[in-house]
């Protein structure tokens, strides 16, 4: 039978004891000061933290086969080991994640760790970091904190810094987003571009976290709704079917952060708008025709509510399309017509200011008088003035 003093001196036991008895440190494992304090001197670590905290290290790995990635983090403890701050200690907590046990003196080399792992080993670092403790017994509670920091990199992205005193609760959310999923309908069917179809998707999200974050589980269950639905909706067309995959629910779960999620529904919606709408370039420049053609005739009572009722479209859906193939707003458009037929008046009558104003479609003379200077650059004395002049 081997040793203490053997098995101390033996690397590889040594280093599986350390790893087994940091982990039990973190996950709870309450032991008296002077014990621990013992227990660290007897595995040649430092017992000695001032503000001790855990700092959690997840690698973002490309490889799927689960021996190769230990393999790679114990290489990665046993580099990273060598370039801590002296009394720092590295092991792998029970999740196979990089753990690192430091004093909150050193928490500004984070950035520094972060980058020296990723140039190495050519990957990107996500770190969580919890708050400092009092005293190394009861450093389990900044491991918790830097596991729930970690978890933020759904809503951070990847390759980040995150700690936990930065974190904002969840706000609890309400009834599923019948109104944002309308103007994400609205948006597809008038997009003109893939680079159109992933503004709405992000316009969708925006929207669900306008009040702050939710929880994750939300966000895979409100995804996971809207495509569901969307596909029933789709489901009937013949071309559905055979042009596009079913999306499969186990995918979204398995996404670690919301831009991932963005991008899967994003191509989801790319799919189906490929299949679904062949035509829809050309049937978007008829529509945006006869609604101009509209606003030409029709200019001084034109609305785009008027409008849109005159071209079976919504309000949302034409405005959408307004701007996505004109690069202009319904509005802005309706705008121009009539400082045009208003230039015309003052051109070739004697209709008075206010005159003009009614004649163009608007019943304030003084909103008239400042749109119309902002867009010409002249009051519209002043214009008529200068037209008769010239």
């Amino acid at each position: 039978m081997l040793s203490e003093k053997l098995l101390y001196e033996d690397d590889v036991i040594l280093t599986w004891m350390r790893n087994r008895f940091l982990q039990d440190l973190v996950c709870g494992g309450k032991q008296k000061s002077a014990n621990l304090k013992e227990s660290l001197s007897r595995l040649n670590l430092n017992p000695y933290f001032t503000y001790p905290a855990i700092a959690l290290l997840e690698p973002i790995s490309v490889t799927a086969d689960e021996h190769e990635k230990i393999l790679q983090l114990e290489e990665m403890r046993d580099y990273l080991q060598q370039w801590v701050p002296v009394g720092n200690v590295v092991f792998m907590d029970e999740q196979n994640r990089l753990a690192l046990l430091f004093s909150w003196v050193s928490v500004n080399q984070l950035g520094t760790i972060q980058t020296m792992l990723s140039q190495q080993f050519d990957l990107l670092i996500n770190i969580g970091v919890g708050k400092p403790c009092s005293h190394l017994c009861d450093v389990n509670q900044s491991y918790r904190q830097a596991s729930r920091a970690l978890q933020n990199k759904f809503y951070r992205g990847t390759g980040n810094i995150i700690h936990y005193s930065e974190l904002t609760r969840y706000v609890t959310f309400g009834e599923y987003p019948t109104d944002a999923e309308k103007v994400l309908h609205d948006a597809l069917k008038a997009a003109d571009s893939d680079a159109d179809i992933e503004a709405a998707v992000e316009a969708f999200y925006d929207a669900l976290l306008a009040q702050g974050p939710i929880d994750t589980k939300e966000i895979y269950e409100l995804t996971a709704r809207l495509l569901i639905g969307t596909e029933k909706k789709l489901l009937a067309n013949p071309n559905y079917d055979s042009a596009c995959n079913k999306f499969e629910i186990m995918s979204i779960v398995g996404m670690q952060t919301l831009q991932e999620i963005k991008a899967y529904v994003s191509q989801f919606f790319i799919g189906v708008c490929a299949v679904m709408l062949p035509d829809q370039k050309e049937s978007h420049r008829s529509i945006i025709k006869k609604s101009i053609q509209l606003m030409e005739q029709e200019y001084q009572a034109a609305s785009l509510q008027s409008v849109a009722q005159k071209v079976y479209m919504t309000p949302t859906y034409l405005s959408l399309l307004f701007k996505l193939n004109t690069g202009t707003t319904f509005i802005e458009h309706l705008t121009h017509i009539r400082i045009e037929k208003a230039k015309q008046l003052l051109d070739n009558t004697h209709y008075k200011n206010y005159e003009v104003a009614e004649q163009v479609g608007y019943q304030d003379p003084r909103y008239f008088s400042q749109i119309f200077k902002r867009k010409v650059g002249l009051s519209p004395t002043e214009y008529r003035e200068s037209a008769g002049k010239s």
